[in-house]
């Protein structure tokens, strides 16, 4: 389970909140006092323009890219909880996370490529195969024809602050680090 005093972090950010920097602080805490908590990593906020490296962005951006030796081994971008509500801003998120995956395919020097996407405390988990370049989950096309939601609510179902959330996050960061242990 997280520390509480990130849960009492959690706790004190409004669901409601439009303001997607009120997760940066916790997030970063959970990345550098938590996850990666040797030298062996660097955690490092990303500030991507909207007219950079080709990534589409829903407004201003961080990602938190996680590297060693300067090479990409894991990301994660964050977004305000009331994004989930929104089929627009789910397909965009997705967008994002696809792009992400585009701009840092020929650097990351790892077998598989974990990605996450963050609507206040919940998660949605992405990764890419290096050998095959697919991401998973796949990626639905919209309908020119129907409306249909290619990008569920239910794909950020796994919410961080509860046991079962925390394990699920904590597996994809172990299968990062034995694949940085192997670098």
């Amino acid at each position: 389970m997280l520390p509480q005093r990130i849960l009492d972090q959690f706790a004190r950010i409004p669901h409601n909140t439009t303001i997607e920097n009120k997760y940066y602080g916790v997030f970063d805490k959970i990345l550098n006092k938590v996850c990666f908590t040797d030298d062996t990593f660097t955690i490092e906020p990303q500030y991507v323009l909207p007219q950079a490296v080709g990534v589409p962005t829903i407004d201003f951006v961080v990602t938190y890219v996680v590297e060693v030796n300067d090479l990409p081994i894991f990301f994660l971008e964050i977004k305000p909880p009331l994004h989930l509500d929104h089929i627009s801003s789910r397909v965009d998120a997705d967008a994002q996370m696809r792009s992400r995956f585009r701009a840092l395919y020929n650097v990351t020097p790892t077998p598989r490529f974990h990605g996450v996407s963050v609507m206040g405390q919940r998660l949605a988990f992405y990764c890419m195969d290096k050998a095959t370049g697919h991401v998973n989950p796949n990626y639905v096309a919209p309908s020119n024809d129907y409306m249909i939601d290619t990008v569920p609510e239910d794909r950020w179902e796994t919410d961080i602050t509860t046991e079962e959330g925390y394990q699920r996050f904590m597996t994809v960061i172990n299968d990062v680090k034995q694949m940085a242990a192997a670098l």
